[in-house]
């Protein structure tokens, strides 16, 4: 069960970071990095939350579960 939520969690996590990636090509990210005072910070949280995830399932499928 634990390596099943950790491939998931390696999984969400590649797709938030590849949805990050795709954002500034956006026209509307565009327009906002161009009209000053409107701050776009939903890149850096995909590739955070992304970032998180990924670490979260390798240490899932790496660490070994201690048995008590």
């Amino acid at each position: 069960m634990r390596k099943i939520i950790g491939l998931i969690c390696l999984v969400l996590g590649g797709i938030l970071i590849f949805q990050g990636r795709s954002i500034p090509e956006d026209l509307d990210h565009q327009l906002k990095n161009f009209l000053p005072g409107m701050p776009v910070y939903r890149t850096t949280y995909l590739y955070i939350a992304g970032g998180l995830l990924i670490a979260y399932g390798l240490l899932n499928l790496v660490w070994p579960r201690k048995k008590s």
